[in-house]
């Protein structure tokens, strides 16, 4: 405690209050001695200004007063002379040499007084001495004159004084009575000289200097002025002036000058005013010539830069760091003073302390330590080694240690230690009792003594718990084998002796290998040789089988357990073998029980799946004829009857829906049912579903709103497919049940989901809502809440039941939260993953996919799936489809080529459809070209676009295949029309008219775009206005003539004003009909076919008239979708040819020639694949054959091309979809064309 008193009375803040007092004093000083050395210096800088504004004052009166005395010269020759020629002026100022020696000067003069008696006599001798020219300005009768005759130098500025009356104004007048009256020279006040022009305009003044005839007396006031003849004067521009004094420094100073009699005016113009905020201002009062002037000058940066001493402040900074570095070398010595004092009482506190920390750590150590000198003598002993001993530290000091541990320091114990480093030995207690114990043996040497130290480990509990180990290992129920590193075995239980018939003392010491299979024995050396390299536990048999060598040779199943056991020095392995027979046999009887379970569900499938086939079948027949007899196309029906047909087709419809719930319900619970893991568009599906179930709020006055939170992602992984019928079943039973209201679908993530891993959907209605106790039960299959319910409001109870299915396929789950008549919601949670984890490459923009062959199909869409679906349709219709995923490589593709139509979304991942709309009609190339655009976004009210057409989704599969029928008939119609109309309405006018008389109409508004699409296409009639933006019709026609001859194409001109005979001489030359714009457009129709006008037949018609005599091969078991079909067939004027098997088919393939083949192949199991086959292959099958399927997946449309079929259609057929059908596989464009009447 003394010591460490000592220790903390150093004063260690001793040095560092030393070096602050030395900074602070050093600091001070030096701060004192710069600041007198700072004011010095402004005081010199003051005066230094000072020198300088009073030389500028000096300079300026210098300069004036040389002025003066030029003046004073040139009076002197004007006195002396009676009459002063033009001649003799000239030679005085020359020899002045005015711009040489006085700068500054605009010009000196002479002017001659005059008064109205005596001016004509003066201007008429001035006009005799050879200036005829000359006269007097500005006119007027005035008392006294005072004429300008000479000035110099006579350049143009100064000629403008010649014959100016100075008398005329004012302020000249003023000072020219002054010198007259004096005598002495003056100044003019500020005035604008009569050189000045209307750029670089300064402020003047005038230095009059009076002239008195040479013999006058000139005493007296009144002598003077009866004596004065005129004036001499000097000119001055006061800028160039005071330039012309500063010189160098102008820039160096600011200037202003000021005339006392206005100070508000300065004289300097061109100059900025004197700032305020300059360093060093003077302000001087000049009185000179009988002006007083004020003269302001100040400080410019560049100035006090000048007299900025820079290194002044360099020089207290150098001053304060070297008192600081000074400081802080006295402060760092006492420092390291005082450290060293402190350093050394610290290592001698130090040294007791370990001291005592060694006293006490071989006090506490709980192995028996003893010192021991050279003759075994014992020094010190600590309490764990009197415990021991059963004696005491002080007894133990100063024994012999050979009575406690005999022979311990004889020659034969060390040499053994010296070899190993702990060898077992027997000790002696002090009452008698033998231990054992486990010593390790140092020596080392102090002052050249050889002392030892002896550690002693007490054995007694170890050898306990080996002895514990063994009767564990004994009474094991599993066999326990102990292998050293060379792989022989070291110690085995009692039950390896009954796992392998072998006695413990035939395995000790022999290998491992003798327990296992001969087959099996080489690669186990080399397994048992890498495991002893990397030894670690491990459980082997988990994914394979292994087997025991039995001594009788049988094999035994077993699994085993391998861990690494160290024992001493030695490493061992621990083999825990397990007799796994008894379970392996359970396993047999398990595999034959599923088996059997695998029998009987597969009978379960294809129980469902022939049953799906015998329900939709004659559902199929029902549709059809329903849907015919609603559609009512003989008209023989009436309302009642056609209304019957209606709820028929719909009751079947709900019938079919009910089959479809009942098999995904099946699907479910037998685990086939596949789910699609893939980035979707969250968003879009939303709008999708809000689209499509609007017009079912609409129709019960209800509120349909889908709102998505901003942490929400826009892209997720999910099935796109389940969850879409997910939230469609919750959706449509929420409005089912809700009368009035609002029904809302809450997108977002739960507030303990942090992570954005779980995504919450609510489905909220204010509808009847559902009892507590009945919550659980409407989640069950064909369960309502009561009857009543089932009967108000209709349904089966299937959907909430698949919808929680579906939800736990996701593996999600489904709840709850309503009261009786206040409206339910149903939450769903779902573990998503958003696209920046693991799907993020989903994300990407796709590259633009090409697919099929014929004319260029652009689709810009974002969603694979249904941009895939569009192409199938498109190739089906014989175009080439280009699939781009964004809106930028849809612009590129558009640069790059032409297609014969655009399919766009609106909604696309990197910039707007309307965007790559307005890009596309801003392109010359593309004015024509059809745009379909499909998106979820409705139609804006404000829209509209000749060659566009907008459809919303979903979008039926029967309006694509009549989209494409259409885009095929425009592409592959020989009947093309090229119409160049700036006018819309006219244009759309004309468009529609020869689109029904089944023409294939481009549009073009200007010539430019006229010609493009002229030199893309042939077409057999163009129709031009003649007054177009950019030229006119007669010059487009000359153009396209000079692309391809018009020769065979007929042409109309539209012109708002009569054509001149030169004009209709020029039509001539291309066959060319001239007609006005007051024409009807059926004017045009009867020019174009010259023949009777015929009316366009419906699409029925059309088909029927173009079929006539086609035969058609229809083969189905099932004689009701034959009748079915053949009515539809018959419709259209094929001739259809049953056949319920495939033997008849083919018998009657072979007697007849078909131009269709419609196959029944909506059963894997059934005739139809391998019939397609044996037409195609055996009996060379020409026309196309038309699988009849129930769904059009891709898994069944790739199952029906393998095997023959050309194409798919969908079960029950719909009228159109087989129209569309029809019309690609017969083409029947033509014959529809044909069938055309106006």
């Amino acid at each position: 405690m003394d010591d460490r008193t000592a220790l903390h009375s150093r004063r260690s803040w001793l040095p560092l209050l030393v070096a602050l007092a030395l900074m602070a004093g050093l600091g001070g000083w030096i701060g004192w001695q710069w600041h007198v050395q700072e004011q010095r210096s402004k005081v010199e800088q003051e005066q230094r200004f000072t020198f300088a504004v009073d030389d500028i004052e000096h300079t300026l009166r210098e300069r004036m007063r040389a002025y003066e005395m030029v003046l004073r010269g040139l009076a002197g020759v004007v006195a002396g002379s009676d009459e002063v020629r033009i001649d003799d002026w000239a030679r005085a100022v020359d020899q002045l040499q005015l711009q040489d020696f006085y700068p500054g000067i605009q010009a000196v003069a002479l002017a001659r007084h005059a008064t109205p008696e005596t001016l004509t006599t003066l201007i008429d001798q001035i006009r005799a001495s050879g200036r005829e020219r000359f006269r007097m300005y500005p006119p007027g009768d005035r008392e006294e004159y005072v004429v300008t005759d000479y000035i110099h130098p006579t350049d143009w500025r100064n000629r403008r004084v010649l014959g100016f009356d100075l008398f005329s104004e004012a302020t000249r007048r003023e000072a020219i009575i002054s010198t007259r009256n004096s005598g002495n020279p003056v100044l003019t006040g500020p005035l604008r000289l009569k050189q000045e022009t209307e750029q670089n305009v300064q402020v003047g003044v005038l230095l009059f200097f009076p002239i008195y005839a040479a013999t006058a007396p000139v005493t007296t006031e009144e002598e003077r002025q009866r004596a004065f003849v005129g004036t001499l004067h000097g000119a001055f521009r006061l800028t160039d002036l005071m330039e012309g004094i500063l010189g160098s420094r102008s820039r160096m100073l600011q200037l202003q000058l000021f005339d006392a009699a206005n100070p508000e005016s300065p004289l300097l113009t061109g100059r900025a005013p004197v700032s305020a905020d300059a360093k060093f201002q003077r302000i001087r009062n000049i009185y000179m010539y009988g002006r007083s002037w004020q003269l302001q000058v100040a400080s410019t940066p560049e100035y006090e830069a000048v007299l900025r001493d820079n290194n002044r402040a360099f020089s207290l900074a150098a001053a304060l760091m070297a008192a600081a570095l000074f400081s802080l070398l006295v402060g760092g010595y006492l420092y390291l003073r005082e450290r060293a004092l402190r350093n050394s009482q610290v290592l001698s506190l130090q040294l007791q302390e370990r001291e005592a920390r060694f006293r006490q750590l071989i006090e506490q150590l709980p192995v028996a330590t003893l010192l021991c000198n050279a003759g075994g003598r014992i020094e010190l002993a600590n309490q764990s080694a009197g415990q021991l001993f059963g004696s005491s530290t002080e007894l133990l000091a100063g024994e012999r240690v050979s009575r406690y541990v005999p022979g311990v320091l004889g020659e034969q114990v060390l040499g053994q230690l010296r070899e190993t480093s702990q060898l077992e030995l027997q000790a002696q207690r002090e009452d008698g009792k033998a231990i054992p114990v486990a010593v390790s043996l140092t020596s080392f040497r102090h002052d050249d003594v050889l002392y030892y130290v002896l550690n002693l480990l007490d054995l007694q509990a170890r050898k306990r718990d080996e002895e514990r180990f063994r009767n564990v290992v004994e009474a094991s129920p599993n066999a326990f084998v102990l292998v050293d590193t060379r792989g022989d075995i070291v110690m085995v239980n009692r039950q390896t002796e009954l796992l392998f018939g072998y006695e413990r003392q035939e395995l000790v010491g022999q290998p491992v290998e003798l327990l296992l299979p001969e087959a099996l024995r080489e690669a186990h050396r080399g397994l048992r040789q890498g495991y002893a390299e990397n030894p670690e536990p491990r459980r082997m048999g988990g994914n394979r089988e292994l087997f025991g060598l039995h001594r009788d040779g049988s094999a035994l199943p077993v699994e085993i357990g391998l861990s690494p056991l160290r024992s001493g020095d030695e490493q061992l392995v621990q083999a825990v073998i397990i007799d796994i027979s008894h379970r392996k046999a359970a396993e047999r009887r398990l595999r034959e029980q599923a088996d059997q379970l695998a029998v009987a569900n597969r009978y379960k499938s294809e129980f469902l799946a022939n049953m799906s086939h015998e329900l939709r079948t004659p559902l199929n027949s029902i549709l059809i004829l329903s849907d015919q007899l609603r559609q009512n196309g003989s008209g023989n029906l009436n309302d009642k009857q056609v209304r019957h047909a209606d709820i028929i087709h719909r009751a079947g419809h709900e019938l079919l829906q009910l089959i479809n719930d009942v098999l995904d319900l099946a699907k479910i619970e037998s685990g086939h049912m596949q789910l699609k893991l893939e980035p979707l568009n969250l968003r879009e599906l939303l709008t999708e579903l809000e689209t499509s179930l609007t017009p079912m709020a609409e129709q019960k006055g209800l509120a349909l709103k889908v709102v998505v939170d901003a942490d929400v992602p826009p892209a997720l992984n999910s099935d796109r497919a389940r969850l879409q019928q997910i939230l469609r079943n919750l959706l449509t039973n929420a409005l089912k049940f809700t009368e009035q209201g609002q029904v809302e679908l809450l997108a977002s993530y739960p507030p303990e989901d942090a992570d954005g891993q779980i995504l919450q959907l609510q489905v909220r209605d204010s509808g009847i809502g559902i009892a507590e106790d009945q919550q659980e039960r409407i989640f069950q299959a064909f369960q309502q809440i009561d009857g009543s319910i089932s009967r108000h409001y209709g349904g089966t109870g299937l959907g909430l039941a698949i919808t929680r299915q579906l939800v736990e396929v996701l593996g999600g789950h489904v709840t709850v939260d309503s009261e009786l008549g206040n409206g339910a919601t149903f939450t769903v949670r779902l573990p998503v993953e958003s696209t920046s984890g693991a799907s993020a490459q989903a994300l990407l923009p796709r590259q633009p996919q090409r697919r099929g062959r014929g004319p260029g199909l652009l689709i810009i869409e974002d969603d694979a799936d249904f941009a895939s679906v569009v192409a199938e349709v498109g190739q089906s219709h014989g175009f080439t489809s280009l699939i781009c995923s964004t809106g930028q490589q849809g612009l590129e593709a558009l640069r790059r080529e032409h297609f014969a139509a655009v399919i766009l979304d609106i909604l696309l991942p990197d910039i707007s459809g309307w965007q790559v709309h307005r890009e596309l009609r801003g392109d010359e190339r593309h004015q024509g070209m059809p745009v379909l655009i499909i998106s979820c976004v409705p139609q804006p009210h404000d829209w509209h676009d000749d060659g566009s057409r907008y459809l919303v989704k979903p979008v039926a599969q029967a309006e694509l295949e009549r989209i494409f029928i259409e885009l095929a008939r425009h592409e592959q119609n020989s009947l093309r029309l090229l119409l160049v109309e700036t006018d819309p309405r006219r244009r759309e006018l004309i468009r529609e008219y020869f689109e029904r008389l089944g023409y294939s109409v481009t549009l073009a508004v200007g010539a430019e775009a006229a010609r493009l699409a002229y030199a893309e296409q042939n077409f057999t009639v163009v129709v031009v206005e003649q007054e177009l933006a950019d030229g006119s019709g007669l010059d487009l026609l000359d153009a396209l003539e000079r692309l391809r001859s018009l020769r065979g194409v007929t042409v109309l001109v539209n012109s708002r004003e009569k054509l001149s005979e030169t004009d209709l001489q020029h039509l001539r030359r291309y066959s060319a009909s001239a007609l006005s714009k007051e024409d009807d457009v059926k004017r045009m129709g009867e020019l174009v076919r010259r023949g009777p006008t015929v009316s366009s037949p419906s699409a029925a018609a059309s088909l029927q008239v173009a079929a006539s005599g086609r035969r058609v091969l229809l083969v189905d078991e099932d004689v009701r979708l034959i009748y079915s079909l053949t009515a539809q067939l018959d419709e259209l004027g094929l001739l259809v040819v049953p056949a319920t098997s495939a033997d008849e088919a083919v018998e009657r393939f072979d007697e007849d020639a078909f131009d269709l083949v419609l196959l029944d192949m909506s059963q894997p199991g059934a005739e139809g694949p391998d019939l397609a086959q044996r037409l195609k292959q055996a009996h060379d099958c020409q026309a196309p054959i038309v699988a009849l399927v129930t769904t059009t997946g891709g898994v069944e449309r790739e199952r029906c091309m393998a095997a023959g079929a050309d194409d798919v259609l969908l079960k029950p057929v719909e009228a159109t979809a087989l129209a569309a059908l029809l019309q690609q596989w017969l083409g029947l464009e033509s014959g529809a064309a044909e069938a055309e009447e106006e």
